[in-house]
């Protein structure tokens, strides 16, 4: 990583100025940092060895940006800590490279980039479009929304929605009232959790792998395509579950309350494994 003294800040203090264009070299295989704390972040991989942003600021605010050919950061700086003034940047970087997102309330947008990411806000939304490597995103009160297939991916949100389209050998989500819904291709590994929220599920399960679903109050709902073979154990304390996937039908629970299903379809394979205490679990096979 870039040491102290490679970093040559460009400081624009714009009072009158609103607009900022900065373009600097920057390696296939850097690392990059963004501090946004307020208005809009669009990130666009592309295959150039060079870092470049254009956007503008709110009245007095300063932009910085600067460092090596294996790293980088920019940031905004507002004139108010109180009151700061919504900031929009569009930036452009290497596609391979490695990209911190951290903001308050700005909404992160992040395409075509194949290396890591890791992308962090309180209140906004996060969207990505792509297959990064890696990638983790937290959102306290906003949304998550992914199109691609990460190898690994992480996505976290309190109250917000997290909607994932694609596949992925290592996936984990987790909410507390938001939504979790999942809508692909393979999946080797999962594990999806709620409090409050719904799951729905609709992918193909690796003969091999292994997946857990769990939730407190709310439903949750799992789809996989005909003759795909999983072996599932459906757990609920206070809730029901109805079986569409086979002939076995659900037993009462230990104490007399919820129910409990064991059961293996098309020879059984995938471990699938649901837990909830009063939602309602679904299995069925894919529309």
């Amino acid at each position: 990583m870039m040491g102290a003294a490679a970093i040559l800040f460009v400081s624009s203090p714009l009072v009158a100025q609103k607009k900022v264009e900065r373009k600097i070299p920057l390696g296939m295989e850097s690392a990059l940092r963004i501090v946004n704390m307020v208005g809009s972040i669009v990130v666009h991989g592309w295959n150039k060895d060079t870092l470049m942003v254009r956007g503008a600021l709110g009245a007095g605010d300063t932009f910085f940006m600067g460092g090596g050919y294996t790293g980088a950061k920019m940031f905004v700086e507002s004139a108010s800590d109180r009151d700061p003034k919504p900031a929009q940047l569009e930036v452009w970087v290497p596609a391979r490279a490695r990209v911190w997102v951290k903001t308050a309330t700005a909404s992160i947008d992040v395409s075509d980039v194949t290396g890591g990411l890791d992308l962090y806000t309180v209140s906004g939304s996060i969207d990505v479009t792509g297959n990064p490597h890696e990638l983790n995103a937290e959102a306290i009160d906003g949304d998550v929304h992914i199109t691609g297939s990460p190898p690994w991916v992480r996505a976290k949100s309190a109250s917000g929605t997290i909607v994932f389209q694609g596949a992925s050998s290592d996936a984990a989500f987790s909410t507390v009232s938001g939504a979790v819904k999942v809508d692909g291709g393979l999946f080797e590994r999962s594990k999806i959790e709620t409090v409050t929220g719904n799951i729905n599920f609709a992918g193909q399960l690796d003969r091999s792998g292994a997946f857990d679903f769990d939730t407190h109050s709310g439903s949750i709902d799992i789809a996989i395509p005909e003759k795909t073979p999983a072996s599932l154990s459906v757990v609920t304390i206070a809730g029901g579950i109805t079986n569409k996937l086979s002939k076995t039908s659900p037993i009462p629970g230990r104490f007399g309350r919820g129910a409990e299903l064991t059961t293996d379809v098309s020879g059984g394979g995938a471990k699938v494994s649901v837990r909830a205490f009063k939602g309602q679990v679904t299995i069925r096979r894919t529309k």
